[in-house]
């Protein structure tokens, strides 16, 4: 299953570009934040706890989805409060 977030997020005349893939296999997501045209910021983050024991793969997608929606939050937080540069 392949789901991503593409954004951008505007802060004090910047345009952070926010991108958040499930790498799927490790059960990863992985969020990549730039600035300028370099990575400001990348982490790996595992979504194996929030899937364990769901099998209908809509439950699955959905259970992704939301720790998509919950990282993108932390991210863009961190934007805000300046801590990404």
């Amino acid at each position: 299953m392949i789901i991503g977030l593409n954004t951008h997020v505007s802060q004090d005349g910047s345009d952070y570009h926010v991108q958040i893939e499930d790498l799927d296999g490790p059960k990863e997501l992985e969020v990549r934040v730039y600035l300028a045209g370099r990575i400001a910021f990348q982490k790996r983050q595992s979504y194996a706890a929030a899937v364990e024991g769901l099998a209908n793969p809509k439950h699955i997608e959905a259970a992704v989805q939301e720790e998509m929606a919950k990282l993108f939050a932390l991210v863009k937080a961190a934007i805000t409060k300046g801590r990404i540069k």
